[in-house]
């Protein structure tokens, strides 16, 4: 999952539990990994919010599922 771009090593101070938790729902091995994947999520996710924002309601989504 990891690109080329550059990896620094960083000291941060995380809700355990919460590390812990993403680590499983994210099928992560480590607390690294489990980090990794939810940072590209959130990057991800707001790529893909980005051009509904600039439609700005016109256009009508839908779900697909119930």
């Amino acid at each position: 999952m990891r690109h080329s771009a550059a990896t620094r090593h960083k000291h941060l101070q995380l809700d355990q539990a919460k590390l812990t938790r993403a680590k499983t729902v994210l099928g992560a091995k480590t607390e690294t990994e489990a980090i990794d994947r939810a940072l590209a999520l959130v990057v991800e996710e707001h790529t893909l919010d980005q051009p509904l924002k600039r439609a700005k309601g016109r256009m009508q989504l839908r779900k697909a599922f119930r």
